[in-house]
């Protein structure tokens, strides 16, 4: 089963919001299932332009941050007579109506940005109970995908860029060894055919020949060897094998991806050459962990 797990969820929104209630209600509804956080980069570059905070890198950390899709947002933007009720129940030290209210009116500023990630859910909802029961199956949802749908998610994102390019964009998946998609038909995609037969004869070559033996110190490696590497200076220019505690570890690295053409049909191909690499060494592992880091991510313009 291919799974695409949540590492950090974060909910976001201005002061009064709601977040604090939200983090308990859907560590509640789940028994703690996501590591959730109260408030992310997004935050912290909103309060750095209102408050003139000169914060060195703070636009690469959101960048980052975001462009992690196992990284999910809930961005919370109730109406504004919802602040300012909540405001003048709980009171603040901080804060007047004025200034909760200009908080509020960044956020919805931001927003319009935001929301058009995939991975970023807006919820101008504020009955936390509501938003649990819409919020928390969509999350289950998410981290069960098909292949199509993970490469829908990173056009989504790309598309939503400044510049229509995402640099990097990375993600993590997950298969408990079933590969239930992968099939060799991916390697028949028309234009790309006669390359991805080359990666996958190159590869399994090299991990052939290490395994035999033939290298530079003459050592029959062993499963757990680092030396299961693909390398080129084309758009898919790395990938290592490595097994660690159970687990084969699948890494690749696109250095440039036509997300808009070309990387749902890469996707494909590379989740099947996991899947054989897997059966080579299944006795060894009990699933797979596929890492994707596409250092440019692109529409071509």
């Amino acid at each position: 089963m291919l799974t695409f797990p949540i590492q950090n969820l974060f909910i976001e929104g201005p002061d009064c919001s709601g977040k604090t209630t939200l983090v308990k209600a859907i560590h509640k509804s789940t028994g703690y299932r996501w590591h959730i956080h109260d408030r992310s980069q997004i935050s912290r570059s909103i309060f750095a332009n209102m408050y003139h905070r000169n914060i060195q890198n703070i636009q690469s950390d959101l960048d980052l941050e975001i462009s992690n899709l196992n990284n999910r947002f809930v961005f919370l933007l109730p109406d504004p007579d919802v602040i300012i009720k909540r405001f003048e129940s709980r009171g603040d030290e901080i804060h007047d109506i004025a200034s909760i209210m200009e908080v509020w009116s960044k956020f919805a500023e931001a927003s319009d940005t935001f929301h058009r990630y995939p991975n970023v859910i807006g919820i101008s909802e504020s009955d936390s109970e509501k938003i649990v029961d819409k919020v928390v199956p969509l999350l289950h949802m998410l981290e069960r995908p098909q292949l199509l749908e993970i490469s829908d998610t990173v056009k989504a994102f790309v598309k939503n860029t400044k510049n229509k390019e995402s640099y990097p964009l990375q993600f993590t998946l997950f298969d408990n060894g079933q590969f239930q998609e992968a099939s060799s038909a991916s390697m028949d995609y028309d234009s790309e055919s006669e390359y991805y037969e080359e990666i996958y004869e190159k590869f399994h070559n090299k991990i052939k020949r290490e395994l035999g033996g033939q290298n530079e110190y003459n050592r029959k490696e062993s499963v757990s060897s680092r030396r299961f590497v693909y390398t080129d200076d084309r758009c898919i220019s790395f990938i290592q094998c490595a097994i660690r505690g159970n687990i084969m570890d699948f890494n690749t690295v696109l250095r440039s991806s036509n997300v808009e053409e070309t990387f749902e049909h890469d996707l494909k191909f590379l989740y099947y050459l996991a899947s054989t690499c897997y059966s080579l060494f299944s006795h060894n592992c009990s699933g797979i962990r596929m890492r994707f880091n596409l250092n440019s991510a692109h529409f071509v313009l």
